[in-house]
């Protein structure tokens, strides 16, 4: 059995963690330590291609869910679940070999894993941005786009012996990209009778009951009720782990993360100065003033944007579909304005976000590149003065909008994201500027009312209906954190292309690729992502850079700001370290003895 130092990354793309350092002699009770953290603000569904709207997401979900590979903290592809793969040059065949490890239910994981979930991503009855990162695969493409009725079950993915998991290419690949492609946790292995047997296959990964996981941890508890709001994280027994010839800590070492949401964020300062509280990795808005000069502060994986839905009428008029609407609309934003107030933050002058790389093959960060000048379009100004906005009311006059106060429109923003709430705050001023009528629809999370398929309700869920109604198209305006799938900028820029947009298929007799989800089409965007997905490492990444310029002068999404990752490490841990994409990781961390500090939590 493979032994191994598992890693808990409290960040976007890998988060596993392992604690030592207990000075008392542990009896046959003690399980391991409750280690008291906050590790982000409260989430609805831990599942992993889900995990993409919302910056603080992946930092529970990778600590649930295994992945083929990972990367480490030299930017290097790392295997994980994957133990060996091999490419034949003349098949166009990929062989990946899986380590050995389990489920929680104890159920070994397997490549029809693999393949469950990549059928998921690739039906074209679901919409998945993150198909594309499988668009090598042979028949993938072709069968997200219903083209001459082939089917999920007609990509080149099969399994063999259990463990073996084989790849058909449509023609040579460039592998080095393509299993940077599978650091994505979107494209994890799924448990299947758990997304399709049993539950509704939206509602899978929101209770402890009904999920399976294969990282380190399991669901042990979510309350959302307002007297008791926790979520606990339980190690999984089964994580590389012989349980008939290893002690239940081989691979995992602490026996549960303890998240209480029912502390104010004086409560949480207090139990982080007092030795009670180890670890902050989602910092309240009200601290960060303070706490800006001791965190831990890093590049992070997404950009806050404003997504615009073309299809949306406002006074009988498509505003959104009009360039010159959306670029007056950018240019009042006053983007460092914003990033000073939401403090870890950086004006965004791009789409693709700041830790992302050039290429997988070509060194150095994307963003660094190119100038500001260069990179960016003239929409997307860092302050605004006065001249900004009567220039902005010029453009919108140009295609007839002479009285923006006869159009009303809402900012929809998630109720329980603070960051969110005071940047729509302060985009509304800008917009209110221009004279449009905006206001901010806040939209809170709701008792699960579905039903599952053998049990009826699903108690003590909660639905997110603002992100139900943005997959639904049901907005005007949008508050998104756009996370990238990879490291690649390809998978940040891809799905605004038709063909690379993972929608699913609308049934329509014409067959015709998928439209980005806003509504917005653009030929010459969707050549260049083309261009970029069939280039040679040589011009691959001038091909990016073209395209996401082309993106900033159409704006179907206007960036914002840049997040920022920054987290909280109390004195009591120690040997965490980043990652060459600048996101802290703990490859080893020493806790002072958990039992002078931390009560055992009642079963």
């Amino acid at each position: 059995m493979m032994k191994r130092v598992i890693s808990l990354a409290l960040c976007l793309l890998m988060v596993v963690a392992v604690f030592s350092g207990c000075a008392k002699e542990k009896d046959e009770n003690d399980f391991g330590a409750y280690i008291n953290m906050y590790l982000t603000d409260p989430l609805y569904n831990f599942d992993p291609a889900m995990a993409y709207g919302n910056d603080s997401a992946l930092k529970v979900v990778s600590l649930l869910f295994d992945n083929l590979f990972i990367l480490n903290e030299d930017g290097e592809v790392e295997n994980s679940l994957a133990k060996k793969y091999t490419y034949d040059e003349e098949t166009n065949q990929m062989t990946i070999t899986l380590n050995k490890t389990s489920w929680s239910n104890g159920r070994e994981v397997s490549a029809d894993d693999v393949i469950c979930s990549w059928r998921r991503i690739l039906d074209n009855n679901n919409s998945f941005a993150a198909a594309a990162l499988l668009y090598d695969i042979k028949n993938a493409r072709a069968a997200k786009e219903n083209i001459n009725g082939i089917s999920v079950d007609d990509i080149g993915i099969s399994s063999r012996g259990g463990t073996e998991l084989i790849i058909d290419f449509e023609e040579n690949v460039d592998i080095d990209k393509f299993i940077m492609n599978l650091t994505s946790y979107a494209l994890a292995p799924l448990y299947e009778s758990c997304v399709y047997s049993t539950y509704d296959v939206l509602d899978w990964a929101k209770k402890p009951s009904l999920i399976v996981t294969s990282g380190p941890f399991k669901l042990r508890e979510i309350s959302y009720n307002d007297n008791d709001r926790r979520l606990v994280l339980e190690r999984n027994p089964y994580y590389y782990r012989n349980p008939d010839l290893d002690v239940i800590d081989e691979s995992v070492t602490p026996y549960r993360l303890v998240v209480d949401y029912t502390k104010t964020d004086a409560e949480i300062k207090e139990a982080y100065e007092n030795g009670e509280l180890f670890f902050v990795g989602d910092i309240p808005l009200s601290l960060r003033g303070e706490w800006k000069d001791k965190a831990t502060v890093s590049d992070s994986m997404s950009t806050h944007t404003y997504v615009l839905n073309q299809n949306a009428v406002i006074n009988g008029e498509k505003i959104f579909a009009k360039a010159e609407v959306r670029q007056a609309l950018s240019e009042v934003i006053n983007r460092e304005e914003i990033a000073k107030k939401v403090v870890f933050a950086e004006a965004a002058t791009g789409l693709v976000p700041k830790a992302v790389f050039n290429t997988p093959e070509e060194p150095g960060w994307f963003d660094s590149v190119t100038t500001f000048y260069e990179k960016s379009s003239a929409y997307l100004n860092t302050t605004t003065d006065q001249n900004t906005i009567n220039a902005a009311k010029n453009k919108l006059a140009t295609v007839g909008i002479t009285d923006p106060s006869k159009y009303s429109f809402a900012i929809s923003v998630p109720a329980y994201d603070e960051v969110h709430l005071l940047i729509a705050g302060e985009v509304q001023k800008a917009w209110k500027a221009l004279g449009f009528d905006v206001t901010v629809n806040a939209i809170d999370v709701v008792d699960n009312e579905d039903k599952d398929k053998t049990i009826g309700k699903i108690s003590g869920v909660k639905d997110d209906i603002f992100h139900e109604k943005y997959l639904a198209g049901d907005y005007q305006v949008a508050a998104i954190d756009y996370v990238a799938y990879s490291m690649d900028p390809f998978s940040v820029l891809a799905p605004f292309a038709q063909g690379y947009t993972g929608e699913k298929f609308g049934g329509s007799t014409v067959m015709e690729a998928p439209i980005h989800a806003t509504g917005w089409k653009d030929d010459t965007y969707t050549q260049l992502i083309h261009e970029a997905f069939t280039a040679s490492v040589e011009g691959r990444a001038n091909k990016l850079h073209a395209a996401e310029e082309q993106l900033m002068k159409q704006l179907p999404i206007i960036p914002i700001v840049y997040n920022k990752d920054a987290v909280m490490v109390h004195d009591d841990l120690s040997d965490y370290e980043f990652t060459y994409y600048k996101t802290p990781i703990f490859t080893k961390l020493e806790l002072e003895d958990y039992h002078d500090h931390l009560p055992q939590v009642t079963e």
